[in-house]
């Protein structure tokens, strides 16, 4: 059997493979395990392959973690793991973080069982973050939490950024509400002061000149157009916030992209 698990989300993706492993080394206590990173050292799957066709005399099953499964294109490893598909007392589980390339696209079909684990977006994300905040006991105030939400949204593995986070306001034991003050002492703001300032320029500029000079300011620092993006968004308001909005609709639906929506933005002011 293969159970094959990927995506960007690393975090929520390792807590299905812990969940999985645990179920199974309940279920076969016996059982004989391997756990391997690929990416590590790619001549590691001939220790996978021997594993999994040597045979067991005092065993009921095996079981093989495997990383970076795509990351090895030998025809002999892809082979062999379609030769895992319909075994019974022997276990595949992969984790993988982009989806697989054409050669390993029988790992997307049944009976092989997948999953996807993709970036938390819109309500996933909110839920995820309070779900995770409920856990430790945290409340924040609505400018805290939109805040948060947004620095969120800027970075990617954002499910392990949200738990990191967390574990820091946690730990430092702050009262409920968490204020916005609170928030900006806990986590490393001097990067993101720095692109909400630009952003507060932009928003304030009465040229376009002026508006495209602090655009190019941010993106010559490194700033990812979807970060700020994200920045306009949280400081807009009124008209500038339905304006944004409607740019956030043709982003996702694939018309324009981040970069392209921020120059028409300043353009248009």
């Amino acid at each position: 059997m293969i159970i094959y698990l990927y995506g960007p989300d690393s975090y929520r993706r390792n807590l299905k493979l812990r969940e999985i492993v645990k179920f199974y080394r309940k279920k076969h206590r016996e059982a004989d395990i391997i756990s391997i990173d690929l990416s590590d050292n790619d001549s590691d799957w001939i220790k996978i392959r021997d594993f999994l066709t040597q045979p067991s005399m005092f065993v009921d099953s095996k079981i093989a973690l495997v990383k970076e499964s795509g990351s090895i294109e030998e025809k002999d490893w892809i082979e062999g793991l379609k030769n895992q598909i319909k075994t019974e007392k022997t276990f595949v589980i992969i984790s993988d973080c982009d989806e697989p390339k054409k050669e390993f696209n029988f790992l997307l079909k049944s009976p092989v069982q997948f999953q996807f684990f993709g970036e938390l977006e819109d309500r996933l994300l909110d839920t995820f973050l309070k779900k995770e905040a409920d856990s430790k006991n945290l409340v924040f105030s609505e400018d805290a939490l939109r805040f948060f939400v947004n620095y969120i949204k800027s970075s990617s593995d954002r499910s392990w950024h949200i738990v990191n986070e967390l574990e820091k306001i946690s730990l430092a034991n702050f009262k409920n509400p968490i204020t916005l003050q609170i928030l900006q002492l806990i986590i490393d703001w001097a990067a993101t002061y720095e692109v909400f300032r630009i952003a507060r320029e932009i928003t304030a500029c009465k040229t376009t000149k002026e508006r495209l000079r602090f655009l190019e300011r941010a993106f010559l620092q490194g700033v990812s157009p979807a970060y700020m993006f994200n920045s306009l968004g949280f400081q807009a308001r009124a008209e500038t916030l339905l304006r944004l909005a409607d740019y956030d609709v043709a982003i996702k639906s694939g018309k324009i992209d981040y970069k392209e929506a921020l120059f028409d933005f300043a353009i248009k002011l």
